[in-house]
């Protein structure tokens, strides 16, 4: 039994040594694995702190090459936008360098080459290339000693010419408060500021006075195609269909109706016999009233500014619609006629050029000092008053004393005593009569209704409107003479047109003297442009301007604040930004505000 026990101890203490000799093998066997990995771990960490240093020195000297690539580029670009810029008769290339130079930097600008900088007129491009070589910091770790940076920029300033016009009010309106001194203020103003800033002949600027309408001059109104009915004004007649595009009829087509445009009738509402110089009359054919079109002398300008008057109505419909006429590419023709007849420089042959060219600025200064108002037409479809045979006639006569009498017989023999002249006319006998004077208009005006107004028994049918009295038909008869017994004095007799007549007498006068209102009537009440039709117009030909890429400015001078006139020139203007308010003299402020505006878009165009 103990020896069981023994063996027993003996076993289990075998056991527990074989055990523990297990046990001190393993830890031995797991401290010489830790002292292998331990060498494994050190290379490792080795390795990761040289890639993650290399990895560092990539990205500080990448970093490096950036920025100083990056301020090279800004130096550049701002060196060839200071050479594109610079004024007139500075070098684009010494600004570059000496940009350079300031930032200290020169070593690495390149030579200019042939090309890199072209100057125009209105524009100046500026190219020019720069590099530079950097050392490394860690990248030679890697084995890169240098990095190189290169850029290359171009800049480009275009300044666009312009094609200006201002649309003036002249109304009578303008008499007051001093408002048309004013304006020639503030419009000379905005001409010298615009010229000052221009080179010679890049901008160009169109006057068109309006009131009740508006006068182009004699070398435009040639060129447009208008059916000629009267030798009075240059005024036309503008349809419906003209306030839908911007042009005009030329001298090849007619936009509005396919036919040419008709020419306005000239006269008065009020007046007496060749005396038609009221507020009330359709056109107004004075010289300062005229469009001055297509100048680029500021003394042109000046002296047509100064010139300005103030009379009529207001059709600001109207002077808007010349204006677009003359920003329009289609007047081409009528510069061309210009130029040949010596009316504008020579050098205006592209002038207006192409809506959209970028190369040129289009702008309309539009300047109203109320609203619109009526203007009154003869009824177009009444051919009454309209057309041939009015009751105006015009006699052509001249002075003439007597020279001699001769016999048909005997034409050698002249007999020059006085009392011969008993002969002329009987059976036989001729008389030779010699003018003494100059030929004479003698105008006669019929009466619709004729009667014997001095009651003597004779019918009165014609009025003498230079001796202003009624004479009858024997009076008329002898005016001419008979085939045996000729008026010396008398060459000719025409009926004049109604529109001949109108030019001469107004529609009162013809009623004052005639007693017949029809005319009058046909006159002031059939036909009106009213204002709150060119109040429509406006708004048609505004939009349509805008739309081709003009620039509109408007100003309201000394109007209702909100009134009609102030939302009719806000509507028409490009923007609200582009309205300005002005009473008295700051509407010099406003014109030159307008100039600057128009300089600053003409900088960022």
């Amino acid at each position: 039994m103990f020896k069981q026990y023994l063996n027993h101890n003996i076993d289990q203490t075998e056991d527990k040594t074989r055990k523990v000799r297990g046990l001190r093998n393993f830890a031995h066997q797991v401290r010489k694995l830790r002292k292998e990995e331990d060498g494994a771990m050190v290379i490792l960490a080795l390795f990761i702190f040289i890639f993650m240093l290399a990895m560092g020195g990539i990205g500080i000297d990448t970093m490096r090459h950036e920025m100083e690539r990056a301020h090279l580029h800004a130096v550049l670009d701002n060196a060839v936008l200071a050479g594109a810029a610079a004024p007139d008769g500075r070098d684009p290339k010494t600004i570059v360098t000496d940009y350079f130079a300031k930032s200290e930097m020169s070593e690495y600008l390149h030579d200019f080459q042939d090309g890199d900088v072209v100057s125009t007129m209105n524009a100046t491009k500026v190219s020019a290339r720069a590099s530079m070589t950097l050392d490394t910091y860690l990248m030679k770790l890697s084995g890169v000693n240098t990095l190189s940076a290169s850029t290359a920029a171009t800049a480009e300033r275009r300044i666009p010419k312009l094609e200006i016009v201002l649309v003036l009010d002249v109304s009578g309106s303008m008499r007051n408060n001093s408002k048309i001194e004013n304006l020639r203020i503030a419009a000379k103003d905005f001409v010298t500021t615009i010229l000052n800033a221009s080179l010679p002949g890049d901008t160009v600027i169109s006057i068109v006075p309006f009131s009740t309408s508006v006068t182009p001059t004699e070398g435009i109104y040639n060129v447009l195609a208008v059916e000629d009915t009267h030798q009075y004004s240059n005024c036309i007649y503008l349809e419906e269909n003209d306030y839908t595009h911007p042009s005009l009829a030329t001298g090849n087509s007619s936009l509005s109706t396919g036919t040419n445009m008709k020419q306005m009738i000239y006269t008065s509402m009020y007046g007496d016999f060749d005396d038609l110089n009221q507020d009330w009359r359709s056109c107004y054919t004075d010289e300062y009233f005229r469009i001055l079109p297509y100048s680029i002398s500021e003394t042109e300008l000046n002296n047509k500014i100064d010139g300005l008057l103030a009379a009529g109505n207001t059709s600001t419909e109207q002077g808007v619609k010349w204006g677009s006429a003359l920003l329009g590419p289609r007047f081409r023709e009528v510069s061309a006629a210009l130029i040949n007849n010596g009316e504008i420089d020579g050098s205006l042959s592209r002038v207006p050029v192409d809506y959209g060219e970028p190369e040129t600025l289009k702008i309309m200064i539009v300047m109203g000092d109320g609203e619109n108002t009526t203007t009154y037409f003869f009824d177009k479809s009444n051919p009454e008053f309209r057309g041939a045979h009015s009751d105006l006639f015009e006699y052509k006569m001249q002075d003439h004393a007597f020279d001699y009498a001769f016999q048909n017989k005997n034409k050698d023999k002249q007999y020059t005593d006085a009392s011969y002249e008993a002969k002329c006319g009987t059976q036989g006998w001729n008389c030779i009569y010699k003018a003494t004077g100059p030929i004479e208009s003698v105008y006669y005006l019929k009466d619709p209704t004729p009667y014997d107004r001095d009651n003597d028994g004779d019918v009165d049918s014609f009025y003498d409107v230079a001796n202003d009295e009624w004479r009858d038909d024997g009076y008329m008869a002898a005016l001419e003479g008979t085939a045996n017994s000729p008026n010396p004095d008398f060459i000719s007799k025409e009926q004049l047109s109604w529109e001949q007549a109108w030019g001469l007498m107004s529609p009162h006068y013809y009623g004052r003297i005639t007693g017949d209102w029809d005319a009058w009537n046909d006159y002031r009440y059939s036909e009106q442009v009213t204002g709150a039709l060119k109040n429509t117009r406006m708004g048609k030909i505004c939009t349509t301007l805008k739309g081709e890429g003009a620039f509109i400015y408007s100003v309201g001078f000394e109007i209702p604040d909100g009134g009609t006139a102030e939302e009719n020139l806000k509507n028409c203007a490009s923007s609200v930004e582009h309205y300005y308010r002005a009473q008295g003299l700051s509407i010099t402020d406003a014109f030159s505000s307008i100039a600057a505006n128009v300089q600053n878009l003409r900088l960022t165009q």
